[in-house]
Protein backbone atom coordinates (compact mmCIF):
# COMPACT_ATOMS: atom_id res chain seq x y z
CA UNK A 1 0.00 0.00 0.00
CA UNK A 2 2.69 2.13 0.86
CA UNK A 3 3.72 2.11 -2.80
CA UNK A 4 0.70 3.12 -3.92
CA UNK A 5 1.23 6.29 -1.54
CA UNK A 6 4.33 7.04 -3.18
CA UNK A 7 3.50 6.49 -6.72
CA UNK A 8 0.61 9.20 -6.04
CA UNK A 9 2.88 11.89 -4.69
CA UNK A 10 5.20 11.18 -7.39
CA UNK A 11 2.20 12.49 -9.50
CA UNK A 12 1.24 14.82 -7.68
CA UNK A 13 5.35 16.45 -7.92
CA UNK A 14 4.84 15.83 -11.47
CA UNK A 15 1.45 17.92 -11.66
CA UNK A 16 3.14 21.22 -9.56
CA UNK A 17 6.30 21.14 -11.82
CA UNK A 18 4.41 20.36 -15.54
CA UNK A 19 0.93 22.02 -14.99
CA UNK A 20 -0.44 18.42 -16.42
CA UNK A 21 -2.56 16.65 -14.43
CA UNK A 22 -0.91 13.01 -14.50
CA UNK A 23 -3.15 11.40 -13.05
CA UNK A 24 -5.30 12.04 -16.27
CA UNK A 25 -2.63 11.57 -18.65
CA UNK A 26 -1.92 8.13 -17.61
CA UNK A 27 -3.02 5.94 -15.23
CA UNK A 28 -0.85 6.77 -12.10
CA UNK A 29 -1.04 5.63 -9.81
CA UNK A 30 -2.26 2.67 -11.23
CA UNK A 31 -2.09 0.16 -8.17
CA UNK A 32 -5.84 -1.17 -7.42
CA UNK A 33 -5.76 -0.95 -3.85
CA UNK A 34 -9.14 -2.97 -4.17
CA UNK A 35 -7.80 -5.98 -5.27
CA UNK A 36 -5.38 -6.37 -2.11
CA UNK A 37 -7.17 -7.61 0.73
CA UNK A 38 -4.10 -7.26 2.89
CA UNK A 39 -4.38 -3.47 2.58
CA UNK A 40 -7.68 -2.83 3.14
CA UNK A 41 -7.07 -2.84 7.20
CA UNK A 42 -4.73 0.19 6.03
CA UNK A 43 -6.91 2.07 3.81
CA UNK A 44 -9.86 2.18 6.55
CA UNK A 45 -7.60 3.81 8.76
CA UNK A 46 -6.12 6.46 6.18
CA UNK A 47 -2.60 5.10 5.87
CA UNK A 48 -3.16 5.98 2.32
CA UNK A 49 -3.46 9.84 2.82
CA UNK A 50 -0.18 10.13 4.89
CA UNK A 51 3.14 10.59 4.23
CA UNK A 52 6.27 10.69 7.35
CA UNK A 53 8.49 12.91 7.84
CA UNK A 54 10.61 10.85 10.09
CA UNK A 55 12.36 13.88 11.77
CA UNK A 56 10.97 17.11 13.19
CA UNK A 57 13.44 18.68 10.30
CA UNK A 58 13.07 16.47 7.36
CA UNK A 59 11.29 17.14 4.31
CA UNK A 60 9.35 19.65 5.01
CA UNK A 61 8.86 20.70 1.61
CA UNK A 62 6.89 17.90 1.39
CA UNK A 63 3.49 19.38 2.09
CA UNK A 64 4.03 21.57 -1.07
CA UNK A 65 2.99 18.25 -3.19
CA UNK A 66 0.90 16.54 -0.42
CA UNK A 67 -1.83 18.02 1.40
CA UNK A 68 -2.88 21.67 0.76
CA UNK A 69 -6.59 20.87 -0.21
CA UNK A 70 -5.23 17.90 -2.66
CA UNK A 71 -7.50 14.28 -1.69
CA UNK A 72 -6.76 10.76 -1.89
CA UNK A 73 -7.50 8.82 -5.75
CA UNK A 74 -10.91 7.84 -6.46
CA UNK A 75 -10.69 4.19 -6.37
CA UNK A 76 -9.18 4.60 -2.65
CA UNK A 77 -11.52 5.83 0.34
CA UNK A 78 -11.31 9.75 0.33
CA UNK A 79 -10.37 12.05 2.81
CA UNK A 80 -7.64 14.99 2.67
CA UNK A 81 -3.99 13.88 2.65
CA UNK A 82 -1.77 14.75 5.34
CA UNK A 83 1.79 15.58 5.90
CA UNK A 84 2.57 14.12 9.54
CA UNK A 85 5.41 14.86 11.57
CA UNK A 86 7.73 12.08 12.48
CA UNK A 87 7.64 8.54 12.17
CA UNK A 88 4.42 6.28 12.27
CA UNK A 89 4.20 4.31 14.97
CA UNK A 90 5.34 0.72 15.23
CA UNK A 91 8.29 -1.34 15.74
CA UNK A 92 11.61 0.37 17.55
CA UNK A 93 14.18 1.26 14.66
CA UNK A 94 17.81 -0.09 15.57
CA UNK A 95 20.51 2.66 15.79
CA UNK A 96 22.91 0.82 13.94
CA UNK A 97 27.19 1.82 14.68
CA UNK A 98 27.94 2.80 11.04
CA UNK A 99 30.49 1.19 9.50
CA UNK A 100 32.11 3.70 6.37
CA UNK A 101 34.36 1.06 5.00
CA UNK A 102 31.15 -1.27 4.05
CA UNK A 103 29.93 1.59 1.45
CA UNK A 104 33.71 2.98 0.53
CA UNK A 105 36.94 1.73 -0.16
CA UNK A 106 39.15 1.79 2.43
CA UNK A 107 42.71 1.86 0.68
CA UNK A 108 45.52 3.17 1.93
CA UNK A 109 47.21 6.90 0.59
CA UNK A 110 50.04 4.20 -1.36
CA UNK A 111 47.24 1.87 -3.16
CA UNK A 112 45.11 4.84 -4.50
CA UNK A 113 48.57 6.45 -5.65
CA UNK A 114 49.11 3.23 -7.60
CA UNK A 115 45.48 2.83 -8.58
CA UNK A 116 45.58 6.77 -9.91
CA UNK A 117 48.99 5.60 -11.51
CA UNK A 118 47.05 2.47 -13.53
CA UNK A 119 44.28 4.59 -14.37
CA UNK A 120 46.62 7.49 -15.57
CA UNK A 121 49.03 4.95 -17.86
CA UNK A 122 45.72 3.22 -19.32
CA UNK A 123 44.45 6.68 -20.88
CA UNK A 124 47.37 7.58 -22.85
Amino acid sequence: MRGSVHAHAYALALEKITGVDVKKFLPTPNIPLDKIPECQKYLDEGSHRRLYTFSPDDYKEMSGIWGNGEVALPTDPPGELEVVDGMPEGGKIQQLVGVPSAFTPDYAPEEMFEIAEKLYKASR
